[in-house]
This record gives C-alpha cells, structure tokens and sequence, in this order.
C-alpha cells in the first residue's frame, strides 16, 4: 500500500497536467463548433479537391462535421491520442524510474517482492487513468452543457466515446510495461513514448486511406473510432478482446521479465 500511494504521490502533477490539457482542448474546440458547423459547406468543397484516401486518413469521410456528435467524434480521435501518451509515459515510467535515477538497489532492499511491487506500480497506473477519466467524462459534459445549451447531444454515443479513451489507455499500459521491461536502461520517457503513440497512430492514418482490416488490428486508433460509434451505436467486441488480450499479456510478460531482469547497481 505505501508503494501504491508513492507512485501516486510521484505522478499527480502529471495527472493533473494532462487531464487539464484534454478538457483545454475539448473546451478550446467545442467554442468553435457553431460557427464551424454554419461553414461545413466550404470545408466539404475544399475537401472535395483532395483524393477519398486523404479525407480519410484525417477522419473525415462518413461524418457529418454541422452535427454535434460528428463534429465530437473527430475531436475524440485527437483526444485519445493525448490520453494514450499519459498512460504509455506513466506505464514506461513506473518500470524504469528506480533504473534510471539509480535507486533500484534501495527499493530492491525492502522487505517486499517483484511481485508486490509490480502490482503496487500497475495499479498506480490504473489508478491514474481511472482517475483521469472519471474527471473529464462529467468535465466534458458540463462544458457542452455550457457552451451548447440547445444542441442535441446523444449521451449513449457521448459516453462510448469518452469510454473508448480508457480503453485505449490499457492498450498502452501492457505496450508501456513491455518496452519498459526490455530495456536494460531507458535514459528519457518522453521521447520514446511519443515515438511509439505516433507510430501507432501513423498505421492508422495509412488504415484510414486502405481501409485494410488486418492493419486495424495492429493499431488500438482503430479500434473505437467515433464514425463507427455513430454507426454502430456500440463497441465490436474482437476490439475490446484485442485490449484486454494486450493489457492482460502485457502484464503478465512484463511481471515474468521483471522477475528475471537484473538490475544494475548504483556503483
């Protein structure tokens, strides 16, 4: 439990951070959207000069931009993509940080085992993103509520999309554990967990132009877009298979390297 609650005490500042950077977007985006939705009609004829694969790859090809929900579900996709770099910084750091600062051989010395601490430091994880997503579901709500009194808001799709960022986040926990475990030292965070978000989200942007559904599969942006929440009205369940299998084998395999894994001393 003091471990859960230190890795919880060491990563509230970037809790906070993020979680206000997604409601300043969503905020920041949602101001505009009355005005955006009068001039659709230019977007779509400028638009309409560019090839189908590039309206596609921008998420642009079967929504309806002058409606709330459509306008919702391509600001959600930049949306996760901001909520999977919290969880893939958070999951790769909470791994690597007794490594990188040099305190490994202290925590090690501790009258717990790797599997207690591997535990502690993934329920830290979940914790964080629980957290995150139970503040900005209501945030989000309220702040359409606010800005957009008289529109029309479908809460069912409204909330199968705020659902989809945490779903998206465990993709990239089991992702974050994985790499943090592989590597015998990872010397910065940040660069590495943008690498690896926007490799992730460039498969989907070529996903987007073939529409090949075996490369769905490879990429979690593709699993719980907003045009298919529209569509469907529901989650495909081979995705949230694909998640859990992801977090699920990710954790398992990252806490069986962790054991074996030797760690440096500080000398």
């Amino acid at each position: 439990m003091n471990i859960l609650l230190q890795e919880l005490k060491m990563t509230y500042r970037t809790l906070i951070a993020y979680t206000i950077s997604m409601i300043a977007i969503f905020c920041f985006f949602l101001v505009f959207f009355e005005s955006f939705s009068k001039d659709t009609a230019i977007l779509e004829k400028l638009l309409s000069n560019f090839p189908k694969e590039f309206k596609a790859a921008l998420g642009l090809s079967d929504i309806n931009m002058s409606e709330l929900i459509g306008y919702l579900s391509f600001l959600f996709n930049y949306l996760v993509l901001i909520g999977s770099i919290f969880s893939l910084k958070l999951s790769i750091s909470a791994l690597s940080e007794e490594i990188r600062t040099k305190t490994a051989d202290f925590l090690f010395s501790k009258p717990v085992t790797r599997t207690q601490l591997f535990i502690s430091k993934l329920l830290a994880v979940i914790c964080n993103i629980t957290i995150q997503n139970l503040i900005i579901f209501p945030a989000f709500y309220l702040i359409i509520f606010i800005f957009l009194p008289n529109q029309d808001l479908n809460f069912k799709l409204f909330t199968l999309m705020c659902l989809s960022i945490f779903l998206v986040q465990l993709f990239f926990i089991g992702i974050g554990f994985i790499v943090a475990v592989s590597f015998k030292k990872i010397r910065s965070v940040m660069p590495m967990t943008l690498g690896i978000v926007f490799l992730y989200f460039i498969l989907e942007f070529i996903n987007q132009s073939i529409s090949d559904k075996k490369l769905a599969l490879l990429t979690p942006f593709a699993y719980f877009k907003g045009s298919d929440i529209i569509k469907l009205s529901a989650f495909q369940g081979k995705y949230i298979a694909c998640v859990l299998l992801v977090f699920i084998l990710g954790s398992l395999i990252s806490l069986f390297i962790y054991h074996k894994k030797d760690i440096p001393s500080v000398s």
